[in-house]
């Protein structure tokens, strides 16, 4: 057999290597693209970063090899683009995640809690009233939200030109199997 009849026969186990190679890549960013859902949905504790990291040293090693076929650089090609895809749909739904993680947890440090008792000054804070009125009508709500604030300033207004104070302490209690609101004037220099 001479080296020009080898050659062709070389040629077509690298090239069915190559794509066997580039087979397996793909079947690799379809776990990659299912692996980040079921992340997202909470199935995975940890973002498939090794899995990710593996594909992207795939990319650049395939990238570098001598492919003599426009099939596969195309295919190559295509699933190095579905891979990007998935990578900025991947890193999108994370920052949104974490932005929203964020806010609920701020949302939570500054939200009052009613029990404990909020104190209205001569502005009425909007987190502080949300707060009242979530715990007075957390399982019946008999007014809107904009009503109840309407109503805690009229109460606040009349408090203060009775006793003078500034600041009033409005919290919910429990009596007798019945959610209350109660308020009481704070006046200066007093501590709640």
């Amino acid at each position: 057999m001479t080296n020009a009849e080898r050659t062709p026969g070389t040629n077509s186990a690298v090239s069915q290597g190559l794509d066997r190679e580039i087979d397996r890549l793909a079947a690799s960013i379809q776990r990659y693209r299912v692996e980040g859902q079921r992340f997202f949905v909470g199935d995975l504790k940890l973002p498939p970063d090794e899995l990710r990291e593996k594909i992207a040293a795939d990319l650049r090693r395939l990238r570098s090899a001598s492919l003599t076929s426009a099939a596969a650089k195309f295919r190559l090609g295509s699933l190095e683009a579905r891979f990007q895809s998935h990578l900025e749909l991947f890193g999108r739904r994370f920052r949104a995640r974490e932005r929203a993680e964020v806010g609920a947890a701020a949302a939570e440090m500054r939200m009052p809690d009613p029990k404990q008792g909020v104190i209205l000054g001569p502005e009425v804070d909007s987190p502080a009233v949300e707060a009242l009125y979530r715990g007075l009508y957390r399982r019946d709500p008999k007014m809107d939200l904009e009503r109840f604030r309407s109503y805690i300033e009229r109460q606040a207004e009349v408090i203060r030109a009775k006793t003078g104070c500034r600041e009033i302490q409005f919290r919910i209690a429990e009596q007798d199997g019945q959610v209350k609101l109660k308020a009481r004037p704070l006046h200066p220099g007093s501590l709640t």
